[in-house]
């Protein structure tokens, strides 16, 4: 009996090579990855993979702004789940981000960005998706302070960027220290949300 292969649609094709291409990027590096390995690694051509992008910078930032929607559908979920409280959702967030392949591996290409911000489409790629990162913490916080959970005194854009600082040190971490990490991210994420709790000085004396 004669195997018939299916054959991909264009979108699946290119999906399939961005999930590809995120495993390479995070475990080798910019460098290190070569298109020939993320198109083994994706079952399709080199010519093939150049077909839908031009070229490995184009690449590496269509990685970025598509792990960056994967991660938000996640936290979305998360969302869902854990009802009206916001706060622990973060909790969980961060959790995920010390066990969830997926959330570490974004944690990486982010801090490989960073140190290639001097090509344009990836710099354009990191500013979209940590635009797209600090409004999703912005919104949930602010969700947080109405409910009464997070302090009302706070800047909002600051605390996401602090967010984003913490996402970023877990990501130092796993590079790191995997184990360490692994026991660490969900108790730091607990004293962040707790700090975001604590009431002020003025509040306490109304």
């Amino acid at each position: 009996m004669v195997e018939v292969r299916t054959r991909l649609t264009y979108e699946d094709r290119r999906t399939a090579i961005l999930d590809a291409a995120r495993h390479e990027f995070a475990r080798k590096g910019f460098r290190g990855a070569g298109t020939a390995d993320i198109a083994a690694r994706c079952g399709c051509s080199e010519p093939m993979l150049y077909k839908h992008f031009a070229s490995k910078q184009e690449l590496f930032a269509a990685v970025l702004i598509h792990t960056g929607a994967l991660v938000g559908q996640r936290v979305d979920a998360l969302l869902d789940e854990s009802g009206d409280s916001v706060t622990t959702a973060l909790v969980e967030v961060a959790e995920l981000a010390a066990t969830d392949e997926l959330i570490v591996e974004v944690m990486r290409l982010r801090m490989l960005a960073a140190s290639l911000v001097d090509e344009p489409a990836v710099r354009a790629a990191l500013d979209d998706n940590m635009r797209f990162m600090r409004a999703r913490i912005v919104a949930m916080l602010a969700r947080a302070r109405d409910r009464g959970e997070v302090r009302s005194d706070l800047d909002l854009e600051h605390v996401a960027w602090l967010w984003v600082g913490f996402t970023l040190s877990c990501g130092f971490r796993h590079a790191l220290e995997p184990e360490t990490a692994l026991e660490d991210s969900p108790f730091v994420a607990r004293t962040f949300v707790q700090m975001l709790s604590l009431n002020t000085d003025a509040e306490e004396t109304e």
